[in-house]
């Protein structure tokens, strides 16, 4: 069985918080009434206790024992609210004083066949641990509830009672049973949605390259529909939140993630990486004398431009509103410098903006490449083609400038 995804130590304070004002209430609540019930004299003491502590002392114990948790859980959420953080091991402790307060009554009230009743309680304790807190404090509460339930059996047969050993071990043996099923169940069931919440995270960075297993679910059910729904708007997202809708493009975002994983791989193999910052030139121009609506289709049109200029392997991306970025794997100086002539020359031999109007456009580009020898080379070689891009606008636009770390040696090629 694979573990199943750690809880935040937000996510578990967050839980005890609001799980303290239920349990102080049913402590206090379960104490009034044992009280109240034994002061009428319609509940009777279980004759192991008052041979055990006295029926003096195991009176007070019926009121002290719920007052006593209930201040227990006062400060393990005062704790919580300043730290703002909870670990497993304070969640361990919460279920582990929950079982305390079942066994404490059981031996006060319960008579020796009726210990059973600990389990009963406790299997409910067992589920709640296992869905707010996890496996490993579920796990521990059910080797507490077996260790709580034998001994008191164990106390009851030292102190004269009539303990059928083979009933308890039986008995024992039903509970452990059904309560790992239960909680193998459960384990599954937060494993799965546990792979769900890291697809979600991944697409809330942006990344859809993640599915949801159906065929993994050999019982499907509900969790099973939620991954078959991702799966089916998984395209459809990516195409929202990572494409720009003008040009046809990757958006900055899209470009961004791209950008981390071809740098990584180029980082793997030790092969160079190019990137050709792009620039329209004057394109304020063209919003200010024809209007945004036609600057729009001039956009489009720019995109579908770059994309078929673009190599197959190649990324191209609309990074500002006139500026794109075409990102080209396993590309040398050579290679991006014949890519950023190939584009100039297709934009001197289209016009935009068709059929409202024809309206030349031409673009400056600045080229940079180099062997990634680690991820962090990327805002450097962003840098080098943002600079090569200032030197192509500054020497009169319409050009492509390849940077070099001798601007003496520079290549500018119209």
């Amino acid at each position: 069985m694979q573990d199943e995804p750690t809880r935040s130590p937000t996510t578990t304070a967050d839980v005890l918080g609001w799980q303290t004002n239920y349990r102080i209430a049913l402590a206090l609540l379960a104490g009034a009434v044992t009280v109240g019930l034994r002061t009428l004299g319609s509940l009777n003491l279980s004759p192991v206790a008052d041979r055990v502590v006295g029926t003096e002392l195991a009176e007070w114990f019926l009121g002290l024992v719920p007052v006593g948790y209930a201040l227990l859980v006062i400060g393990i959420r005062a704790w919580v609210q300043r730290q703002r953080a909870a670990g497993q091991t304070l969640s361990t402790l919460m279920a582990v004083a929950d079982l305390a307060v079942v066994f404490w009554l059981v031996f006060l009230l319960a008579r020796v066949e009726q210990y059973h009743l600990g389990l009963l309680l406790a299997l409910f304790s067992l589920q709640l641990t296992h869905v707010y807190f996890g496996r490993a404090p579920a796990l521990l509460t059910l080797v507490a509830t077996a260790t709580a339930y034998l001994l008191l059996n164990d106390l009851a047969d030292r102190h004269g009672a009539t303990v059928v050993w083979g009933e308890v071990f039986i008995t024992l043996a039903v509970f452990g049973v059904g309560a790992l099923l239960v909680t193998r169940v459960q384990s599954h069931l937060h494993e799965r949605l546990g792979t769900l919440v890291q697809i979600f995270e991944r697409a809330q960075e942006g990344d859809f390259s993640g599915s949801y297993d159906v065929s993994a679910d050999a019982r499907p059910d509900a969790i099973t529909a939620v991954g078959r729904a991702y799966n089916r708007m998984r395209t459809e997202l990516a195409s929202i939140v990572l494409t720009d809708p003008l040009s046809g493009c990757f958006n900055r975002r899209g470009f961004e993630q791209q950008y981390r994983r071809e740098l990584a791989r180029a980082a793997r193999t030790q092969t160079p990486l190019a990137l050709l910052a792009i620039d329209l030139d004057h394109f304020k121009q063209v919003n200010d004398t024809h209007g945004h609506l036609v600057g729009d289709q001039v956009i489009a049109g720019v995109g579908e431009l770059l994309r078929a200029s673009a190599r197959q392997d190649d990324v191209v991306a609309r990074t500002g509103g006139e500026e794109f970025t075409i990102l080209a794997p396993n590309t040398g100086m050579d290679g991006a410098l014949q890519l950023a002539q190939r584009v100039v020359e297709a934009f001197r031999r289209r016009s935009f903006g068709e059929p409202t109007a024809r309206i030349p456009v031409t673009v400056s580009i600045g080229v940079a490449s180099d062997a990634v020898r680690d991820d962090g080379m990327g805002e450097a070689l962003r840098a080098r083609a943002d600079e090569a891009l200032y030197a192509a606008k500054r020497m009169g636009r319409d050009r492509v400038i390849t940077w070099s770390p001798d601007p003496a040696r520079a290549a500018f090629p119209r």
